[in-house]
């Protein structure tokens, strides 16, 4: 399948994980009635820290790892990631260029589909999400995440040239037409 000339995705490598937590080394203990628990700070020890490396030191060295084409390896530390958290859309979207950089676009599929469901404003996941749909001819389906993109970022041009696409590809060949994928489609982001 031909995606329009110039297309890249919204970013150009693996996302390096960015941590939300609003006080990451901070354990807060809820008050219980008629008890007040202050809250209680926790300082990692830095030889558990070498001995069991955290979710982000994971996505980092998958990040590494991918970049240099050793996927199976990559794909391996991100999953180990999304084991310590799952909620981390992140890892969702790396997981999702690692599978659709092997081929597997319906897999990159679901993990594009988790990322956006655990972060609805994550603009590259809705972008290659949209990509992995028109890979796979659901010309229909990329219309959807495109626009759900462009709700979040009206002024994406590529999505915009993207969802063009995919709405002469349904006018076209119908929207059950199957394309011929191309792996250098979606990039890894930092």
């Amino acid at each position: 399948m031909h995606i329009s000339p110039g297309a890249q995705p919204i970013a150009t490598s693996l996302l390096r994980v960015r941590m939300s937590a609003i006080a990451p080394n901070r354990i807060i203990l809820s008050h219980m009635p008629g008890i007040i628990v202050p809250s209680i700070t926790f300082i990692p020890s830095p030889l558990r820290h070498h001995i069991m490396p955290d979710a982000r030191d994971l996505s980092n060295r998958s990040v590494e790892l991918a970049e240099s084409g050793q996927y199976d390896e990559s794909l391996d530390l991100v999953n180990r990631a999304i084991k310590l958290d799952a909620n981390n859309a992140n890892s969702w979207y790396n997981k999702g260029i690692i599978l659709f950089k092997m081929g597997r676009y319906q897999d990159a599929l679901n993990s594009f589909a988790q990322a956006a469901d655990i972060d609805p404003e994550f603009t590259e996941a809705w972008y290659n999400k949209g990509l992995a749909l028109m890979h796979m001819g659901k010309y229909l389906e990329a219309i959807r995440a495109f626009n759900k993109l462009l709700k979040i970022h009206p002024h994406d041009e590529r999505a915009r040239e993207q969802l063009d696409q995919a709405q002469r590809k349904i006018i076209e060949y119908g929207s059950f037409s199957q394309s011929s994928p191309s792996k250098d489609q979606t990039k890894l982001i930092k």
